[in-house]
């Protein structure tokens, strides 16, 4: 796959980015699902409401193309420490494993391992484990993911090949 036929593919990542926040906040109810696995929902949900992440969110439609990869790989990481139960939302992102690795590259794997560390990042004032065991902690994060999504607004990716060198360039510089 050339670059620009995986930047094709990877406008629906931006452009569905509000419904894929939603299935992995409604992933934290499933049955059967494991504190650890909540832990990384909670770790790519939190990342969402970073304002200034790997890539600031305000470049456009490449500066929300990291929290879609950040999504999918948490939805991986829970599946993967304990959630039985995963709904067909959850198995779609986990299937787009191979697109996330195209566009990571050699990068992939320190990328995985930056999500893994997410649930124990204070973001807001708060890590996964606040957000699981505070009193109103949930309540008040579940208000701040739908005002995101609600705020959200899908910006086109830029349809050449800087687009895909620019983006590995922030992931580069930040991610080890």
């Amino acid at each position: 796959m050339t670059d620009l036929e995986l930047l094709q593919n990877l406008e629906a990542w931006v452009a569905n980015l509000g419904e894929d926040t939603k299935i992995l906040r409604k992933a934290l109810d499933s049955d059967g699902i494991s504190r650890d696995a909540k832990k990384y929902l909670l770790g790519g949900l939190s990342y969402m409401l970073r304002k200034v992440d790997i890539i600031p969110d305000y470049l456009g439609g490449i500066g929300v193309l990291d929290d879609a990869a950040v999504m999918r790989v948490s939805a991986k990481l829970a599946v993967e420490a304990g959630m039985p139960n995963a709904g067909e939302g959850i198995k779609k992102l986990i299937s787009e494993d191979e697109m996330t690795r195209l566009l990571f590259d050699n990068l992939y794997d320190g990328f995985v391992s930056y999500v893994k560390r997410l649930p124990e990042e204070r973001i807001r004032n708060r890590n996964a484990d606040h957000i699981l065991d505070e009193a109103g902690c949930m309540d008040q994060f579940d208000r701040e993911l739908e005002d995101e999504i609600r705020g959200y607004t899908a910006k086109p990716l830029g349809q050449n090949d800087r687009t895909i060198r620019e983006f590995r360039s922030f992931i580069k510089s930040k991610v080890r």
